[in-house]
């Protein structure tokens, strides 16, 4: 096919047809919508600005966002703007801080976006400031603790433990922690070295990498990110190396490499590379299949359509495509959905009607393509599980949004001979999620790096800490991606504490507790320790840490009982170890994540005043209000002073339907009060929603 401009940024739409736009001044033309049943061409609106070099990816909706911009050669725009295929018009997006030429967008669990890096007024100038995309509040909010310089197309995803891990094309992987003000910690290394337009796809919690360099690399690596320490291991090579090349995933889960060059030079269009390649996870073995017809290199692009054939297009100055047919089209008839959700929820079993059922070898989950210079930043395979009913089957979402952020996905199913069938398009929707983030990595703590022992006091809430300096995480030395660095003394001091308060409205169910550290540590909340790694027997300050995590940080997550946490005012402190007076680096961050209490469903309370940020002054009556969401007879009233540690009684067995009680505040001093109502005998309760204070009041002699 002949088209009037370069396909340099393709998108596969949730109506199945494929909107791109071209490279420099085609930037500024209108995109183009190419319909693949009927093989015509569109014009859509000219954007607002030239839109070349921008980074994009799609939002819960299937609105494409679109990032930067193109002026000249590695200068930038501020601008961003978002695509509706629903109206084909271009929704207005506030200017984020600045120019960003080249920068990368990858949607969060949430359906925000972060986006990362993109030169701003000439080579070398980056915008090394991270900004998310809050799509609630459609704003920017910036990860000034995550700045960094990081290559422009940076290959992100969004790992299973909810970080982003930056895979390429440096040798040295990143993690990217994106909620508070952002934090980067270092990931392990590559076999191979940089691999300057390469390929990365993300699977099933996995990254591939493969080929890229210069000269190039027919190298190809895996990392799996569902293991406690992942590490990239070397895979069959490619048959020839390859850079510029795309890389792609086929509905049964392959990977097809297409375009490249296999000689040295940026885009050397003599070592062109006109057969593609496919891989196969399970058998790790490479297989040459069928030509292109022209030379994908530099500005191509390569994408999976809902028919499962695939679409490669573009390149330097070419304005041509082609359509491959895989050879899975041609392995016999394929299986049909009848009947599928529009619609579907995360950890949710939803029905797939055909008759193709016991035919069925897998069922596949593929975000839509947004692809441009060799990365797809929106492509993302999942395998779900399923099993067969009577009239089909019924397949289980993915667990979370972390697996699959909210967005369009193309659901396909894999019969035992291989067959796709045609894709049926499903929204994920977004899900709260169990927990609620209430530290992050990034958050700021007092410490005490001074080399004095502190005794055990430190560890009390009533501890005066007011002459500790404080600063974000993550919080360490000798490593480079410290948010604080702290007082790297020779020979090194063994201890260094740390302290945060923190507020829970509520009682805590459960939590998730987070931690980074090198190279001993143990964590106290509210004085009860709740994790210790490399301590020994003791907490003797002076004593160093008994295991050593070999010049590494060790990331390590664990479920946390209800028991230390109380609704108000918690404290945890943390004492991290060096191994010797010789260790070189430090590190230390922690993340909690709490499931509050839930209301009984049945025979509900909820407590109306005081609910939370009131002052009362000790002595005075007031109202403590109430309503009743089913019959109760009689009800027990009580207050906490502590952030309900301990309970004190106010009154017993009143009518439940009066809805009220004057209660003669106590004179005492506390900003940790709640008031709880609850039926008596026990059973359903309600407290307050966050805490209030009481201010004592002066009581003068006669």
């Amino acid at each position: 096919m002949s088209w009037p401009i370069s396909a340099t940024h393709t998108h596969l739409l949730d109506t199945g047809k494929v909107m791109f736009f071209g490279e420099f001044d085609e930037g500024r033309l209108p995109p183009r919508l190419w319909d693949p049943s009927t093989n015509t061409l569109t014009p859509l609106p000219v954007p607002p600005f030239n839109i070349f070099c921008a980074g994009h990816s799609f939002l819960e909706d299937g609105r494409l966002l679109i990032t930067g911009g193109h002026i000249d050669s590695h200068v930038g725009l501020p601008q961003a703007i978002i695509f509706n295929q629903r109206t084909g018009a271009w929704d207005n997006v506030p200017d984020m801080n600045d120019k960003r030429w080249y920068p990368n967008n990858t949607t969060l669990a949430n359906g925000d976006v972060l986006v990362l890096s993109g030169e701003t007024d000439g080579e070398g100038l980056f915008n090394e400031l991270p900004q998310r995309y809050v799509a609630a509040t459609h704003s920017w909010l910036d990860l000034t603790t995550a700045q960094r310089k990081i290559p422009y197309y940076p290959h992100m995803f969004l790992a299973p433990n909810n970080k982003l891990f930056f895979a390429g094309p440096w040798r040295s992987s990143q993690w990217l922690d994106p909620e508070g003000t952002g934090t980067w910690f270092e990931a392990p290394y590559s076999h191979f070295g940089g691999r300057s337009y390469g390929g990365n796809v993300y699977f099933d919690g996995k990254v591939l990498s493969v080929g890229g360099g210069n000269p190039p690399t027919n190298t190809v690596e895996l990392i799996d990110l569902n293991q406690p320490s992942p590490a990239w291991a070397y895979q069959s090579p490619m048959s020839v190396p390859r850079r510029q090349h795309n890389t792609t995933f086929l509905p049964d889960g392959k990977v097809l490499v297409t375009g490249g060059s296999r000689l040295e030079g940026f885009n050397n269009a003599e070592g062109a590379v006109l057969s593609p390649e496919v891989w196969d996870p399970e058998t790790n073995v490479w297989k040459v299949l069928a030509s292109n017809n022209a030379f994908r290199g530099y500005h191509s692009s390569t994408l999976l359509l809902p028919d499962g054939r695939i679409l490669s297009a573009g390149g330097r100055n070419v304005r041509t495509a082609e359509v491959f047919e895989p050879p899975y089209l041609f392995q016999g008839p394929r299986p049909i959905i009848h009947a599928a959700p529009n619609e579907i929820k995360p950890g949710t079993p939803f029905f797939v009607g055909t008759p193709s059922g016991a035919a069925i070898k897998k069922v596949t989950l593929i975000s839509l393509a947004s692809v441009t210079h060799a990365f797809d930043s929106n492509q993302r395979f999942l395998t779900l599980p399923h099993v067969l009913t009577q009239e089909g089957l019924t397949v289980t979402a993915p667990e979370s949004n972390v697996a699959a952020p909210p967005g369009p996905y193309m659901l396909f199913l894999i019969n035992k001979e291989g067959v796709p069938s045609v894709a049926k398009m499903v929204v994920v929707k977004k899900t709260a999620p169990r927990f609620t983030r209430v530290l992050a990595f990034s958050d700021v703590w007092k410490y005490d790096d001074t080399n004095v022992d502190r005794g055990t006091s430190w560890l009390l809430a009533s501890y005066n800490d007011s002459q500790w300096k404080s600063g974000p995480g993550q919080l360490g030395y000798g490593d480079g991606d410290e948010g604080t660095v702290l007082n790297a003394m020779v020979p090194a001091q063994p201890s260094v504490y740390f302290r945060k308060k923190f507020t829970l409205a509520k009682q805590v169910s459960a939590a998730m507790l987070e931690v980074l550290f090198d190279d001993g540590i143990q964590v106290w909340i509210n004085e009860v320790p709740v994790f210790s790694r490399n301590m020994g027997k003791g907490l003797s300050f002076a004593a160093f840490a008994s295991g050593s995590t070999n010049n590494q940080y060790i990331r390590e997550q664990l479920p946390l009982a209800s028991n230390p946490f109380r609704a108000g005012e918690n404290i945890i402190t943390a004492m991290v170890k060096q191994v010797g007076s010789s260790s070189t680096d430090l590190t230390f961050a922690l993340g909690l994540e709490v499931e509050t209490a839930s209301v009984p469903s049945q025979d509900v309370i909820q407590v109306l005043s005081p609910n939370g940020g009131e002052s009362w002054t000790g002595g005075s009556r007031v109202n403590i209000r109430w309503a009743l969401k089913s019959p109760l007879p009689t009800v027990d009233i009580a207050f906490s002073a502590d952030g309900g540690t301990v309970w004190t009684p106010i009154a017993f067995e009143l009518p439940a339907s009066q809805g009220t009680y004057p209660w003669r505040v106590p004179n005492l001093s506390s900003t940790q009060v709640l008031v709880r109502v609850s039926k008596t005998g026990g059973g359903a309760s309600d407290v307050s929603d966050a805490v209030f204070s009481i201010v004592r009041a002066q009581v003068h002699e006669p």
